[in-house]
């Protein structure tokens, strides 16, 4: 007997949960399918065995985007997107790209993400101002009203609403903290739509890590799920791919093709200068800031090879020594900006277990070059 499917979610409100980098593929579109990349983001120490499995598969595989589905987790309230993805071979002619409906139905949407401080966590939400404006309604001085405000899951949730030097949530809000078992740095997504009907969502700073959620979530997949999409993967089947946002960091293994194409055409060598913009959202207003990361490339794995390969550059980044940068990326991930720089080592190594044999740690910016690239379970 199947399990019942988690519950649907609107597009334009998952998108704004999971905030303005992350890009779904669109339906009928290719993409790359990524199976050591999977593994990553799937297991935090797969074993050796499985490793040595994935060795014997292709590194990566060409597939079309079959269907879309965005879901809320029954278990975590984290969103998630499950694809079909159908492998594909070089002679076949993608069918027309679908284009996205979700700007049809005419709803305006205004949202506000709040980060959660301890004292929002142990007593009350305090709202900032921009806040107020935005999402709830205007009260006088030392004035309280109820209001009600639905979660993903259609759940409805009532707090007392009040403003005094500033505004804050008050009864019911802590049942909302203790029922979704958030913690200080996680955030909540408020949203209106144009008929003043208030959604929130939740954006977990780490892995949810409780009992019912590794028993019940997909984000968590394990080594066995990975090794049978990749197994379908490499026998030319459809497979299914669940992707969690928050759980992707530096993880995302179903790419664009054309991103990925465009990436591998050029002639990567070690000495190459490289950048690596990072963005930054501010806690409560979600402002960007951009920085730029730069470093040289030491190390090219495989890049002889026709078929695209995951973490192939290893990178030594300048004056930086932090185990949250991986060394070890992807070509579509950086930049080049000086490719005259000289040589400092051997320019190519073909042995794929060399550019696995670390495991990049999630870091808290938004990785560059994954527009339209995503991860799954």
């Amino acid at each position: 007997m199947s399990l019942p499917l988690p519950p649907r979610v609107d597009p334009k409100i998952w998108q704004i949960c999971v905030g303005p980098d992350v890009k779904i593929p669109k339906i009928h579109s290719k993409v790359y399918y990524f199976p050591r990349g999977h593994l990553e983001h799937a297991c935090s120490s797969p074993t050796a065995a499985t490793r040595t499995i994935l060795d014997r598969y292709r590194s990566s595989i060409p597939c079309i985007v079959s269907s879309v589905d965005l879901f809320v987790d029954p278990h975590t309230d984290e969103v998630f997107a499950k694809l079909l993805l159908t492998p594909v071979t070089d002679q076949e002619p993608p069918p027309p790209v679908v284009p996205g409906q979700e700007d049809d139905d005419g709803d305006n949407l205004v949202s506000y993400v709040k980060t959660l401080t301890q004292s929002d966590c142990t007593r009350v939400l305090c709202v900032p101002i921009e806040c107020s404006n935005l999402i709830f309604p205007k009260l006088d001085l030392d004035k309280s009203q109820s209001i009600t405000v639905t979660d993903l899951k259609n759940q409805e949730w009532r707090y007392t609403y009040t403003y005094s030097n500033s505004s804050r949530l008050h009864t019911g809000w802590l049942n909302f903290v203790r029922e979704k078992k958030l913690v200080a740095n996680d955030s909540v997504v408020f949203i209106k739509n144009s008929a003043g009907k208030i959604s929130v969502g939740i954006r977990r700073n780490t892995k949810f890590t409780t009992d019912e959620a590794a028993e019940g979530s997909e984000n968590l997949t394990d080594e066995i799920k990975v090794l049978d999409a990749a197994e379908l993967a490499e026998k030319n089947t459809a497979f299914d791919v669940v992707y969690y946002p928050t759980a992707s960091g530096w993880r995302d293994f179903v790419v664009d093709a054309k991103t990925v194409d465009d990436a591998m055409k050029i002639g990567w060598k070690s000495g190459m200068r490289v950048k690596l913009p990072l963005k930054k959202y501010e806690s409560s207003n979600s402002k960007m800031t951009i920085s730029q990361l730069k470093g040289t490339i030491s190390f090219v794995f495989n890049h002889s090879s026709n078929v695209p390969n995951w973490r192939i550059l290893e990178v030594n980044w300048d004056g930086l020594d932090i185990p949250q940068i991986p060394n070890l990326v992807n070509p579509w991930q950086v930049e080049v900006y000086n490719i005259h720089a000289p040589s400092t080592s051997s320019s190519t190594v073909n042995n794929p277990r060399l550019a696995e044999s670390s495991s990049p740690q999630q870091i808290p910016y938004s990785m560059p070059g994954t527009s339209g690239t995503l991860p799954d379970t």
